[in-house]
């Protein structure tokens, strides 16, 4: 069943009307941050709020938060009035950010071997078991076939969705916030109440957006350094990346940088 919170009160704008409310996110690019914040504002302006994973929208759904742009399909809205937003970050930043998730996360999916990949480990003991070239190029396979291939796959076209960068946000939250929030037709009243929300759960300074937690000790009688935070900050994947990862990028995701504006010609380098 959908994950409901709260009830509807009306804090649209007059002109504006109500409507449906809808963000799509990708893998590593603010998905918990903006969850977070929408969860608030649902609460604050008496809304109801549904992380949708799948299942069509409900009905009495004002707030419907996808994780994942693949998630999303119009028809699944029943035909309601939306007005979206639609969140990316610099493909290369993902897969920096991916990488070291995933060193640690505990999703299934990534510690479950699926007997055929990585010599019979799962995705995440095979990060452990290489080095970090290694396994930022394993990083670069895994997301150039999943999150940036839905990136890529995304109508950017579309009036209904304001399109936002990770990068501008992180910049300055409370502008970008406030034009998303104008945007989605809310009245002053709904949209201080967003901003309460926003500062709370704010990821500033950047240091905290990303936490590098230790790679897995080998066994159980070495000490695990302490963890660690990286900054979340754009351009983080010069300090990763080598010309090699340069080039397997480049081979898997063609223009995808430059059709996204992070980089102005094919041949960027680091």
């Amino acid at each position: 069943m959908p994950r409901l919170t709260s009830r509807r009160r009306g804090p649209f704008r007059p002109e504006a009307g109500g409507a449906l409310l809808v963000h799509c996110s990708h893998h590593k690019a603010g998905t918990v941050w903006f969850r977070r914040v929408l969860w608030r504002l649902a609460t604050a302006c008496e809304l109801r709020f549904q992380s949708c994973r799948g299942e069509p929208v409900a009905a009495a759904t004002d707030i419907a938060f996808f994780r994942s742009s693949r998630l999303f399909e119009a028809q699944d809205l029943s035909g309601r009035t939306f007005r979206g937003s639609h969140l990316i970050r610099d493909p290369r930043d993902v897969v920096v950010s991916g990488y070291f998730y995933h060193l640690w996360t505990a999703e299934r999916w990534a510690q479950e071997p699926d007997g055929h990949s990585f010599g019979g480990l799962s995705y995440q003991q095979y990060l452990n078991s290489v080095d970090r070239r290694q396994g930022l190029l394993a990083e670069i396979e895994h997301c150039a076939a999943t999150t940036l291939a839905d990136m890529a796959a995304w109508d950017y076209g579309r009036p209904q969705f304001l399109e936002l960068r990770y990068e501008e946000v992180m910049a300055d939250e409370r502008a970008v916030f406030t034009r998303l929030f104008g945007f989605y037709g809310l009245d002053a009243e709904a949209v201080e109440a967003g901003l309460r929300a926003v500062a709370r759960v704010s990821i500033r300074p950047a240091a905290t957006a990303d936490v590098e937690k230790p790679r897995r000790a080998a066994t159980a009688d070495v000490e695990k350094p302490r963890r660690h935070v990286r900054s979340g900050q754009a351009g983080q994947w010069r300090r990763y990346f080598d010309d090699e990862h340069v080039e397997r990028f480049k081979e898997l995701t063609g223009d995808l940088v430059v059709r996204l504006g992070y980089e102005s010609a094919p041949d960027w380098v680091r």
